[in-house]
């Protein structure tokens, strides 16, 4: 992880943690949202990831990051930033995109508070959890461990291409109800061992796909309740 964590926020029943982050240096690729007119905005549709790009073995990463642009609207001080999953994960088999996946395999994405989010050919469980808490300036940059596993839940994944949708909410500190309107869904697309001319063909296909998107997006919000029981994810070293 390449979290960078200062000191803990106090809030009731919960520690949370504010991340270093600078405004000046946006990272290319990162997830980059900033706030306008009461909404959450992103700066694009569809983002890249390879499994094993970084430490941690080859079904493990930790890009695309989160990386506030706050020279567009910062979002604000102290509150939290939440992403939640939408509709169920997509595999690439080399010619077209289906909710069939090999072996089993399902997305993990764990939040700053250790909980963990799943994406199966089923939809997603446990949909939403928290990014990270903004600083005084309304920013914020933050990277979720993300991996994949296999039936046996085992690290591992059949070599392909894969797809999860997310959308992003603010909130209060210690909080679920959001303060500002949701972004619009993003994708995060995965390379699983493809070539890199491979993956850029699943991307295309991706990109030229219909989005079937859910008829309430606000359903998760009973179903965040819970998260906020859970404890402190302790600090990368």
């Amino acid at each position: 992880m390449r979290n960078q964590w200062i000191a803990p926020i106090l809030a009731v029943g919960l520690s949370l943690t504010v991340s270093a982050a600078s405004a000046a240096d946006q990272h290319a690729g990162d997830i980059q949202p900033w706030k306008a007119n009461g909404q959450v905005l992103v700066n694009g549709e569809w983002f890249e990831a390879d499994f094993g790009d970084l430490s941690g073995g080859l079904y493990r990463t930790d890009d695309p990051g989160y990386d506030a642009n706050t020279a567009s609207g910062a979002f604000g001080a102290g509150n939290w930033l939440w992403f939640s999953g939408l509709n169920s994960l997509q595999f690439w088999n080399g010619s077209v995109w289906s909710n069939t996946v090999p072996n089993g395999e399902h997305i993990e994405l764990t939040d700053a508070l250790g909980n963990v989010t799943t994406f199966n050919t089923s939809g997603v469980q446990n949909a939403s959890g928290v990014i990270g808490q903004f600083d005084d300036a309304g920013d914020i940059h933050e990277h979720l461990d993300m991996a994949i596993r296999n039936e046996s839940n085992a690290l591992g994944g059949t070599v392909g291409a894969y797809w999860i949708t997310l959308h992003l909410f603010e909130t209060l500190p210690d909080s679920t109800t959001p303060v500002s309107t949701a972004s619009t869904p993003f994708h995060i697309l995965f390379n699983r061992g493809l070539a890199h001319a491979d993956f850029e063909l699943a991307v295309e296909a991706a990109s030229a796909a219909p989005v079937p998107l859910p008829g309430a997006v606000w359903l998760f919000a009973p179903a965040m309740a819970g998260l906020l029981g859970f404890g402190r994810r302790k600090p990368a070293a």
